[in-house]
């Protein structure tokens, strides 16, 4: 049910970003923020994408109620993977030879980092003052990394450290996420309620939010969004094997496989990014070219 649900959640993750992703393309050249709202509104596959993302988080956490986050996680940042499809099928296109190698590439690196963590279920709840300190640690890590973006001048690096940010956010609000409801198993909604974890879990996840959207302004999306899913597998597997041992101690050969698939998977979706970034430009390059057979203003693009 489990490995179902993280499945379910990144496929609906892909359709959600993949009909946001075809509705912004269509907006007018040059449309300020209040205009390109106004012109998204209107659209069904930006209302589809807009109703598609709770439903994409209710099954990640559907997801981590049936099985341990070191399972989960991995397979949910797999919906890049299935966007690929998802917006070759929307554009009526076959996907590039490129890009099916990224896809192959990334998903066979997320396979092999599953099978070399050898996870199993919690043998019970983290114990909460270890989860108190290791989430405070992350808080902080997650200040110091945007403390240090906004004194970069170069957007790349900017970006970089944005991203890495936001991944530590993003994880932890996934660690979160199942320590919730591992101490609602055990003390019902009304303990739950008496705790700082519902609130630490609604801070990191509108913190990850706002710092995703500052990184992907500052650079593009291969600056920021590879390290982003990166840092957040390694802090939920770092959780997943300190707070909540659900992974066993690695023999050295498995932490070999695991370090090889990690590079992998960052280079998988490096590649992606980069490959979605180069469509853009192309379709952008041609919307002008199209302006100026036009004889119609035209702003350069930029990436």
């Amino acid at each position: 049910m489990a490995v179902a649900f993280a499945l379910a959640s990144a496929v609906t993750t892909s359709l959600s970003t993949s009909n946001q992703h075809l509705a912004t393309g269509k907006a007018p050249t040059g449309t300020g923020a209040a205009g390109l709202m106004r012109f998204l509104v209107r659209r069904p596959e930006w209302l589809l994408a807009l109703a598609l993302g709770p439903v994409g988080f209710t099954f990640h956490v559907l997801a981590l109620d049936n099985g341990p986050i070191a399972l989960v996680q991995p397979i949910a940042i797999m919906g890049i993977v299935f966007a690929v499809p998802v917006r070759a099928a929307l554009a009526r296109t076959w996907p590039a030879r490129a890009e099916l190698g990224a896809v192959a590439v990334t998903a066979l690196a997320i396979a092999a980092l599953l099978l070399a963590s050898d996870v199993r279920p919690a043998p019970s709840g983290p114990d909460p003052f270890t989860l108190l300190v290791a989430s405070c640690a992350c808080g902080m890590a997650a200040l110091a990394a945007v403390a240090v973006a906004g004194a970069l001048a170069q957007p790349v690096a900017r970006a970089f450290a944005l991203g890495c940010a936001s991944g530590v956010l993003f994880g932890l609000m996934a660690v979160l996420i199942e320590a919730c409801q591992l101490h609602r198993d055990e003390h019902g909604w009304v303990g739950l309620a008496t705790t700082w974890l519902p609130y630490a879990l609604g801070a990191s996840g509108l913190g990850g939010i706002c710092v995703n959207q500052l990184a992907y302004r500052s650079a593009r999306l291969s600056a920021s969004m590879p390290v982003l899913n990166v840092v957040n597998c390694l802090l939920t597997l770092g959780f997943a094997h300190v707070v909540l041992r659900e992974v066993p101690h690695h023999t050295p050969g498995s932490a070999l496989v695991s370090i090889a698939a990690l590079l992998a998977m960052a280079w998988g979706l490096w590649r992606l990014a980069r490959l979605e970034e180069l469509a853009d430009v192309a379709v952008a390059d041609d919307d002008v070219l199209g302006r100026r057979h036009l004889g119609q203003p035209h702003r350069t693009a930029r990436v």
